[in-house]
C-alpha cells in the first residue's frame, strides 16, 4: 500500500501529472489499454470467425484490415490479442518487418519463433511454444496426463507422443525432432539439469532460421557441415511454419501472424512480403495471415502492381474496412478512458471525485464541451475524439495551475479560455518535437518487447542501407553512395553486407565494406571474418558490427586468428563497433517513422486544434536538423569519415535506493489501474524533496525501474511518446 493513502489532494497531483489521453495509437497489442466493445464490433466479430474457421477446417485464410489513418486498425488488432489470450488463438503481431527480399520469409521466422519462445531462453516453460507443444498432446490424446512438469518418465512419454504426432503432420521428420528437444530440453531444464537447456537454446536457433555450429548441432543429434546447420532454403523455412500452425491447430490455439501497416515498407519489401504471404497461404493448413495497412496505400500498392493480383486475391479473400465512428461512440471511448484513470480514486471514496463523477461521467472533460465539439459532427475517427479530450485535459490542468484545487473544482468547468491568444509556434519546430517523441516511443516499445525484434544480421544490414541510401550524395555527409550485398543463388557469399563509397575532405574516394554478426557461436563467426580478413582488393576500409549485448561475438581457433589479422590493419582500416541492442532498435524506430509518413500515419497539429499529415521529406529533413543519424554510432561512421567508439553511453548509477523506487512504484500501482513515469517520478521527486533542475534525472531513473519491473514480469508498460505507462500485471 502506497506511504500517503489517496486524498484528493493525491486525485489534484494525478491531474497534473498524468495525461490518460496522450496516446492515440497502439504500440503494444498486448497492453490491456482500455476498448469500447461495441466500436468496430462486426470487423471485430468477422476477425474472430475467420480465426475459428481456420482452427475447425484444414484451410489458411487471408484477411486484409483497411481504413483510413487514425480510424483504429491497430486498436482492432490489439483487440483480437486480447480475445486470443482468453484460449482462443495464438496471434503473432509482426510491425516493420524489414529484410532483404531474399531473405525476408527467413526473418518472418525468425521473428514468430522469437516471439513464441520468447527472449528469456533461461525459462523457456513460461513460453507459448512450450505450452503450445504440450496442449497438442493432450488435447489430441496422445499423451494422457494435464500435468506440464513431470517427472524424467513422463517427459520421456511426452517426446514419444510428440515423435507420433509428428509421423502425421511433418512426413519428412525435418521439424518435429528438433521441436521434441526444445520439449524435453525445457522439461528437463525445469528440473535443474543445465545442459538440457543448451539443448532448448539450440533448438531455438535452428527453428529460428539461425545458423549452428557442431556443439549446437550435436545438442539436437545432427551434423555440421563446413558452413554449419541451418534451414537450407525458403521451402525449409515454410515447412516450419506450416508445422507450427498445424500444431496450434490441434493445440486449439490456431495461429494468426498480423502483418501490420505492410505500406510502410519500401515497395521491394512490400513486394516479397506479400508474395511470400501468399505463398504460406496457398501451402499452409490451419493459418491466418492477417494483412494490415491504411486503404488508400494499400490500394496504390496494388494498382501500381508492387503487389500482383494473385497475391492480393489470397491476401484479401476476406476484406475488413473500418469506417468513421459516431459521436456517441466517440463519447464511449472517452468515458472508458476516464474509468480506467479515475477508478482508483472512486474504489477510494474520495468524495469529491464520486460527486463530480455522478455529476458528469465525462469529469474532468465536460459533457458540455464534447457537445460543443461534436456540433455538427456526424462522423469521425477515434483518433479525433482522443486528440480533442488530450487538449481539454491540457487546458484543466492549465487551469487547475492557476487558481489551485479547490477553486478549480469549486468553478469546473471553467471559462472556455478560448480568449488567450497564443503563439503560433514555427512548422519545423512542431515536426522536431513530435519526430523526437516518436523515435523515443518506437526504441522504448522495442525495449519492452525485445522478442519483437531478435538479433538478425539482415535486418540490420537493412536498416541500416534504408536509412543511408536517403542519405547518399546529400548535405554535409560525405556518403556517396551505398550497396546492400545479397548472396546470389549457388554464387559466392560476398564479404560484406554493405558497401559504401564515401569522399573525403581531401578528394579522396574511401570505400567501406560493412558487417554484421550476430552469430551463436564461433562456428558461426569463423567465415564472416575470414572472408573480411582474405578481402584486400575491394575495400579501403573494413567495419564489424556485432549485437554486443545479445550476441557477443564468439571466437573459436579460425575465427580468432581471422580476427586478429582484422585487429592488425589498424583502427583507420578496421573498426569493430559494439552495438547494443538500444542502438539496433533506434534504427529500428528510425525507418519505422519514415514508414510511418510515407503512409500518410504520421500527423501533427499546427496550428493548434488543425492537423496535418508530415511527409517523408519533412521527416527526413528533421532528421538533419536534429543530427540524428549523426547521433547513431554507426550511421555516423558512415555519414563522417569520422572514427567513434561504439555503444551507448551509460549515465552514472542514480543516487537512490533501487528497491526503494521498485517499492514506490508497485505501492503507487497499488491502488491505480495505471500511471505513467512521469507522476510516478513527480510524486517521487516530491517526497525526497528534489530540485526541479533534478527532475529530468528522477524521471528517467524511474523509467529505468519500471522497464527492468516489465522485464521481471511484475508490471505492464507500454511506451506513450517519450514516457511510459505502467500497470500492475493482470489488471486492466
Amino acid at each position: 500500500m502506497s506511504s500517503e493513502e489517496p486524498t484528493f489532494e493525491r486525485f489534484l497531483a494525478a491531474v497534473r501529472g498524468t495525461n490518460p489521453f496522450r496516446s492515440h495509437r497502439i504500440t503494444d497489442v498486448g497492453s490491456g489499454e482500455a476498448t469500447v466493445e461495441s466500436i468496430h464490433k462486426n470487423a471485430f466479430n468477422r476477425l474472430t470467425r475467420v480465426v475459428q474457421d481456420a482452427a475447425k477446417e484444414p484451410v489458411s485464410i487471408g484477411a486484409l484490415l483497411i481504413g483510413a489513418p487514425g480510424v483504429g486498425k491497430s486498436h482492432l488488432l490489439a483487440r483480437l490479442f486480447q480475445w486470443a489470450g482468453e484460449d482462443k488463438a495464438t496471434v503473432v503481431y509482426l510491425h516493420n518487418i524489414l529484410a532483404s527480399p531474399e531473405r525476408m520469409l527467413r526473418y518472418v521466422l525468425n521473428a514468430t519463433v522469437s516471439d513464441l519462445a520468447g527472449h528469456r531462453g533461461s525459462d523457456y516453460t513460461q513460453s507459448r511454444l512450450y505450452t503450445i507443444l504440450n496442449r497438442a498432446l493432450i488435447r489430441t490424446g496422445s499423451f494422457k496426463g494435464r500435468k506440464m512438469m513431470t517427472g524424467p518418465k513422463e517427459i520421456e512419454a511426452r517426446k514419444e507422443a510428440l515423435a507420433r504426432l509428428g509421423a502425421k503432420i511433418d512426413p519428412q521428420n525435418a521439424v518435429v525432432p528438433v521441436l521434441n528437444a526444445f520439449l524435453t530440453g525445457t522439461s528437463h531444464a525445469s528440473l535443474g539439469d543445465t545442459s538440457a537447456e543448451k539443448r532448448a537454446d539450440a533448438a531455438v536457433l535452428w527453428l529460428s532460421g539461425e545458423t549452428l555450429g557442431p556443439d549446437e548441432a550435436r545438442l539436437l543429434d545432427q551434423a555440421a557441415g563446413e558452413e554449419g546447420l541451418a534451414l537450407a532454403d525458403d521451402a525449409a523455412v515454410e515447412r516450419v511454419l506450416h508445422v507450427l500452425a498445424h500444431l496450434c491447430a490441434l493445440a486449439e490455439l490456431p495461429l494468426v501472424l498480423c502483418l501490420d501497416q505492410v505500406d510502410n515498407l519500401d515497395p521491394d519489401a512490400v513486394r516479397a512480403l506479400m508474395s511470400y504471404a501468399h505463398a504460406l497461404l496457398d501451402r499452409a493448413k490451419h493459418l491466418v495471415v492477417i494483412v494490415s495497412g491504411v486503404k488508400q496505400s494499400m490500394l496504390s500498392l496494388r494498382t501500381g502492381e508492387v503487389i500482383p493480383a494473385a497475391a492480393w486475391d489470397r491476401i484479401a479473400e476476406r476484406i475488413l474496412e473500418l469506417h468513421m465512428i459516431s459521436p456517441e461512440e466517440a463519447r464511449a471511448i472517452l468515458e472508458g478512458r476516464l474509468d480506467v484513470a479515475l477508478s482508483g480514486f472512486e474504489e477510494k471514496e474520495i468524495e469529491e471525485v464520486i460527486a463530480a463523477r455522478k455529476l458528469d461521467k465525462l469529469f474532468p472533460l465536460g459533457s458540455g464541451w464534447l457537445a460543443h465539439r461534436l456540433h455538427d459532427v456526424q462522423e469521425l475517427r477515434p483518433r479525433d475524439a482522443i486528440l480533442w479530450a488530450r487538449d481539454r485535459w491540457e487546458a484543466q490542468q492549465d487551469r487547475l495551475a492557476a487558481v489551485g484545487g479547490k477553486r478549480w473544482l469549486r468553478e469546473w468547468p471553467g471559462p472556455d479560455g478560448g480568449g488567450t491568444k497564443q503563439l503560433l509556434p514555427k512548422l519545423e519546430d512542431v515536426i522536431d518535437a513530435e519526430v523526437k517523441k516518436k523515435l523515443v516511443e518506437g526504441t522504448t516499445r522495442r525495449r519492452l518487447q525485445q522478442a519483437s525484434l531478435p538479433p538478425d544480421e539482415d535486418n540490420l544490414a537493412s536498416l541500416t542501407h534504408h536509412l543511408l541510401a536517403r542519405c547518399a550524395g546529400q548535405g554535409n555527409a560525405t556518403l556517396l553512395s551505398i550497396e546492400h550485398l545479397t548472396a546470389k543463388k549457388r554464387g559466392k557469399t560476398p564479404a560484406y553486407h554493405l558497401l559504401a563509397k564515401e569522399k573525403r575532405a581531401d578528394g579522396v574516394i574511401v570505400t567501406t565494406g560493412v558487417t554484421f554478426l550476430c552469430a551463436p557461436s564461433g562456428h558461426g563467426a569463423r567465415l564472416p571474418l575470414q572472408r573480411m580478413a582474405e578481402d584486400t582488393k575491394h575495400t579501403d576500409k573494413r567495419i564489424l558490427v556485432t549485437d554486443e549485448e545479445r550476441r557477443p561475438l564468439r571466437l573459436g581457433g579460425a575465427g580468432k586468428a581471422a580476427y586478429d589479422a582484422l585487429c592488425k590493419l589498424g583502427r583507420q582500416r578496421f573498426l569493430h563497433l559494439h552495438l547494443d541492442f538500444a542502438g539496433h532498435a533506434e534504427l529500428d524506430s528510425l525507418v519505422g517513422l519514415l514508414g510511418a509518413a510515407r503512409s500518410q500515419d504520421l500527423e501533427i497539429e499546427h496550428p493548434r486544434g488543425q492537423y496535418r499529415k508530415v511527409t517523408e521529406a519533412e521527416v527526413l529533413a528533421s532528421f538533419q536538423r536534429q543530427s540524428l543519424l549523426l547521433a547513431h554510432p554507426l550511421l555516423r561512421e558512415l555519414l563522417t569519415e569520422e572514427i567513434v567508439k561504439g555503444g551507448t553511453d551509460t549515465a552514472p548509477p542514480p543516487a537512490w535506493d533501487p528497491q526503494q523506487t521498485r517499492e514506490h512504484i508497485m505501492a503507487e500501482l497499488s491502488w491505480r489501474l495505471g500511471m505513467m513515469t512521469k507522476e510516478l517520478a513527480q510524486i517521487f521527486a516530491s517526497r525526497k524533496k528534489l530540485s526541479e533542475k533534478r527532475f529530468s534525472e528522477v524521471w528517467a531513473h524511474i523509467k529505468k525501474t519500471a522497464q527492468a519491473l516489465h522485464d521481471e514480469g511484475h508490471v505492464h508498460a507500454t511506451a506513450t511518446d517519450d514516457d511510459l505507462f505502467v500497470q500492475l500485471r493482470g489488471k486492466k
